[in-house]
């Protein structure tokens, strides 16, 4: 078995009037050349309102794809000008999309962390299994299959 290679990135995003949504492409990548498979983990550590921030509500929100492909939209930060301006958060997103969204006020609101990549090789017996899966995939039948997940491109990813 070959260790797998990982590299830690870090990073930030800034969510203003301007710019009121930041996305995120994070699902795991395939090279069929290499015979790689690349996962990613995006880590936000910190939040924190900018010093230019109106006395307004800010409120940041993530949406990921949940159970059943449902998407999801969930608060991870709320703060308001002359209250505490820094929080520490703990969103974990794993090979998925997502998205981050300023839903309320004008900002800016500053959120950093890390990005992990970690690619393992692909073995023999690992694409043999790979390939028996695919079969056994294109023998069932799904109804309602969802749109695809990687609709969503990243064009000015400041995670990196």
């Amino acid at each position: 078995m070959v260790d797998p290679v990982g590299v830690l990135y870090n990073g930030r995003i800034t969510l203003d009037a301007d710019h009121k949504e930041q996305k995120w492409e994070g699902t795991a990548t395939e090279n069929t050349i290499d015979c790689t498979v690349t996962t990613h983990t995006l880590s936000v550590r910190q939040v924190v309102l900018g010093p230019d921030a109106k006395d307004e509500a800010n409120v940041v929100e993530l949406e990921v794809m949940g159970f059943n492909d449902k998407k999801q939209r969930i608060p991870i930060y709320v703060s308001k000008a002359g209250a505490s301006c820094v929080a520490n958060v703990e969103v974990l997103v794993e090979d998925q999309a997502a998205t981050f969204h300023l839903v309320r006020g004008g900002g800016p609101v500053h959120l950093s962390g890390t990005h992990q990549t970690e690619t393992n090789v692909i073995e023999d017996d690992d694409i043999e299994e790979l390939a028996e899966d695919e079969d056994e995939e294109e023998d069932e039948v799904v109804e309602d299959s969802p749109n695809d997940k990687n609709g969503m491109r990243v064009k000015n990813e400041v995670f990196e």
